[in-house]
């Protein structure tokens, strides 16, 4: 019994912690200096939405387009076929934010937003929390390399979007 205690302990300490991003709090010119400009791109896309008391997760795929200096679309073909474009004034924050990531005109951002980030790597994370309480975002956490591969949407009531960009 001794030595699994030692074992698991061993183990524990040889696996290294993933730092949270949220631990990182930078400057705008950090990031500026960190993020690659990103292209336009099409490729397809997973969604899992967990919603407050829904014990299983909503889950989506299908296609998306960002336009580069337009915004971001989502043909999403699982479970029901429909059309999101993110240009709209319903999506207008998410659409000003990849916008913004991906032209690095962050000054919108650093108004609205603390700014958090960390590399290891070559992978980037860029996290958001909005300076206005009076939200309905918790915070927002972006995932990349040479283009974003993930983007966490957290809410203030709980519920949690969750977003992976497939090549």
């Amino acid at each position: 019994m001794r030595n699994l205690f030692f074992l698991v302990l061993l183990i524990i300490l040889i696996i290294p912690v993933k730092a949270d991003v949220f631990e990182h709090k930078t400057t705008i010119e950090q990031v500026l200096s960190e993020i690659p400009e990103l292209e336009s791109i099409k490729c397809r896309f997973k969604q899992e939405r967990t919603v407050k008391n829904i014990q299983k997760p909503l889950v989506s795929n299908g296609n998306f387009e960002f336009k580069k200096g337009e915004g971001v679309y989502f043909e999403t073909i699982y479970p029901v076929k429909s059309n999101v474009n993110y240009t709209n004034k319903n999506y207008k924050q998410i659409n000003d934010v990849i916008n913004a990531i991906s032209t690095k005109k962050y000054s919108k951002l650093e108004k609205e937003f603390d700014i958090f980030y960390e590399e290891e790597n070559s992978n980037w994370t860029l996290g958001l929390k909005p300076k206005d309480k009076n939200t309905v975002l918790s915070k927002i956490t972006i995932e990349g390399q040479d283009y974003i591969k993930k983007i966490e949407i957290t809410q203030t009531n709980g519920n949690e979007t969750k977003l992976w960009f497939i090549k």
